[in-house]
């Protein structure tokens, strides 16, 4: 069954996937390919056509609290198996969120302007290598921005990041969401769309 952890409830019985950082340690591109195709092709019989996921985040901490949702601490080895899973979810129709964008590694804090500091070649060689290879590899559609701020500025209303990154220079054409909104304040529709965002999340009831 699927946990609702915000509502308590199950909602429906779906099929036992292993986390990304399982998934990545195999080095098996073709075991990313067929969880991609698994996935799209249960949500096709869910009536669901989008996945907030994969995570394509860096694993710069082993107790940070988010690494099981992201496949590894290499770049590379992330980036090779989030194109493979994106590519083969959306040959099935699935729109893939591929997230956090960027450096959103942690759990703790991240939901209250948590300020990530990195210099423009670390993120270029290393944090953004995954979501940057979904996007002209794995053709993804569909980008998750980050609670985070880089530096003092938040992640989903940085034109630097959204705009001249993103669409500009790696030519993304497709939609990026923001996580979800749960009123923290500092999440602005205005701010995201100018920024080359595309839309607010709001789930959970609200």
């Amino acid at each position: 069954y699927v946990f609702d952890a915000f509502a308590g409830t199950c909602t429906y019985k779906t099929v036992t996937y292993p986390c990304e950082v399982v998934t990545a340690s195999t080095w098996n591109t073709e075991l990313a390919k067929a969880f991609g195709d698994a996935i799209s092709q249960e949500g096709q019989a869910w009536n669901i056509s989008g996945w907030y996921a994969p995570g394509a985040n860096m694993h710069r901490n082993p107790f940070t609290g988010r690494n099981f949702e992201y496949y590894s601490e290499d770049p590379c080895l992330a980036g090779t198996m989030c194109a493979a899973a994106v590519g083969a979810a959306q040959a099935n129709g699935m729109y893939c969120y591929v997230k956090h964008f960027a450096l959103n590694e942690r759990e703790t804090q991240r939901h209250y302007g948590l300020c990530t500091w990195a210099n423009e070649q670390a993120m270029r060689e290393i944090y953004f290598v995954p979501f940057e290879m979904a996007v002209k590899d794995g053709n993804s559609t569909g980008i998750m921005s980050a609670y985070n701020n880089l530096g003092t500025t938040w992640a989903g209303g940085s034109k630097a990041l959204l705009t001249d990154v993103l669409r500009n220079e790696w030519g993304f054409q497709g939609t990026v969401l923001t996580d979800n909104n749960e009123e923290h304040g500092f999440m602005d529709i205005e701010v995201a769309i100018t920024a080359g965002g595309s839309t607010l999340l709001y789930g959970f009831g609200q």
